[in-house]
């Protein structure tokens, strides 16, 4: 029991002898796909190997939540209200992974590269509702570590940072409708989330 809170810490942490090697387990050509789940959302990816330390990442990721407090009290009247939001995104970027040995049991890695995707959200009260839906367009970093159980099975940690562009439009239930543009800077650094990797 205490040797996993011991190697999460340590694919956190990413020491430094690790990053500093340049020889892995892996292959020119090879494939895995990526499972990880964070608190809010989930995502599936797929990697593609073009030499040992070097790979190409594409990878989806999908979030929502859902909520409704709907009451009526003793006069009839109605009150609480429904939030829900969806979003989908596509990320694709280049890998860079180093190890200590073809015979690696702990590789590290870190990617960059672009991201787009789709945003929706209502409220929803007695008197009033509301909804947006939108786009997004911009660029992420990610910094993780993979504990390889088999040759074709791993698990590590993976903390993600993103600036992205927001485009959305949002309308009330009045007719009201108003656009707006932002900037947002986000990430996972301190709630890094866990990540399982198939290699074929």
């Amino acid at each position: 029991m205490t040797r996993f809170p011991t190697l999460f810490a340590a694919l956190l942490l990413l020491p430094r002898t690790v990053f500093g090697q340049d020889s892995t387990p892996f292959h020119k050509g090879q494939w895995a796909a990526q499972f990880q789940a964070g608190t809010a959302f989930s995502s599936l990816g797929f990697i593609k190997f073009r030499s040992p330390t070097h790979a190409l990442v594409l990878d989806v990721h999908v979030g929502g939540a859902h909520s409704e407090d709907l009451r009526t009290d003793s006069t009839g009247d109605h009150f609480g209200g429904l939030n829900s939001n969806a979003s989908a995104q596509v990320r694709f970027g280049w890998r860079r992974y180093s190890g200590d040995g073809t015979a690696a049991k702990v590789v590290s890695h870190y990617s960059l590269g672009a991201l787009a995707g789709l945003f929706h959200s209502a409220t929803r009260f007695p008197t009033s509702s509301q909804q947006s839906n939108g786009w997004t367009a911009g660029a992420f970093g990610d910094i993780g570590g993979t504990y390889l159980v088999t040759s074709k099975f791993g698990i590590g940690a993976l903390a993600t940072a993103s600036l992205f562009y927001q485009n959305g439009v949002t309308k009330g239930s009045s007719g009201t409708k108003f656009r707006f543009r932002d900037w947002t800077i986000g990430g996972s650094a301190v709630n890094a989330s866990l990540v399982a990797t198939l290699f074929f």
